[in-house]
């Protein structure tokens, strides 16, 4: 079996899951995949680790939480007007810290000093006119630098958006000297044989909606989406800090 099409049904029967919000029995696993008559043979080898088989089968997620008690969590994300730091600019700063079972959203424009390509407005779907009466990068990260504060960063190909973030707050006087997990490494190791481990690629597989454009919070949320799903499918009934597990 492909691999993308094993974790698609893995994944609605954990959606199953949820909407029932209880175990379920293997052959109602198997109604959720349109199989009739014995459905073991079929369903429990799409049991991964989110899963929990005892007489019924249930989900890891409803015995302890992500992110663990204790553990702060950003998520975050950057749009840009291109794929060099230095060169290019930010355009946009979203983030999502999650902590004792609380959300505490930032999003943000940011003002470029020159005005993104069209290429750039419509992959975004952020007209420059909206560029031209935001802040300025420095005004974003004052606002934004407390809420990561002794949290773990989470960012999807992290490489990417420290290339930018990181020059940004040292010209502030700020170090960032947060732990790091990128989504897209634990990604590849919760969902291996993949071709492609990008936030399209792993929504299609995962069974996210579409994203229409590129939007700073819109992604830190898809990112979430995907870190909770790897989450539970590596620790698989033993709980680690989110770090712990992206070391």
């Amino acid at each position: 079996m492909e691999a993308a099409f094993r974790y698609r049904m893995a994944t609605r029967l954990a959606r199953r899951l949820r909407e029932a919000g209880r175990p379920l029995p293997l052959p109602a696993l198997g109604e959720a995949l349109g199989l009739r008559g014995p459905v073991e043979r079929v369903v429990r080898p799409l049991l991964d680790g989110r899963f929990l088989l005892e007489e019924a089968v249930g989900l890891w997620e409803w015995r302890y939480p992500f992110p663990l008690e204790g553990e702060a969590v950003v998520v975050l994300d950057l749009e840009t007007t291109g794929l060099a730091p230095g060169l290019d600019e930010v355009i946009e700063v979203g983030l999502l810290r999650l902590e004792g079972g609380r959300r505490l959203p930032f999003q943000s424009l940011v003002r470029p000093s020159r005005p993104p390509s069209p290429f750039v407005e419509r992959l975004t779907g952020i007209p420059r006119e909206a560029l031209e009466e935001a802040p300025s990068l420095e005004e974003v990260l004052e606002k934004a630098y407390p809420l990561l504060a002794d949290a773990t960063l989470v960012i999807h190909n992290a490489a990417f958006d420290l290339g930018f973030l990181r020059p940004a707050l040292e010209g502030l006087g700020y170090r960032l000297e947060n732990p790091v997990v990128d989504s897209l490494r634990l990604a590849r190791r919760g969902l291996p044989g993949l071709r492609r481990y990008g936030l399209d690629a792993l929504s299609e597989v995962l069974e996210l909606p579409r994203r229409t454009c590129h939007r700073a919070l819109e992604d830190v949320e898809r990112t979430l989406a995907v870190v909770h799903e790897v989450y539970y499918m590596l620790t698989s009934g033993r709980p680690r800090t989110l770090w712990e597990l992206g070391r």
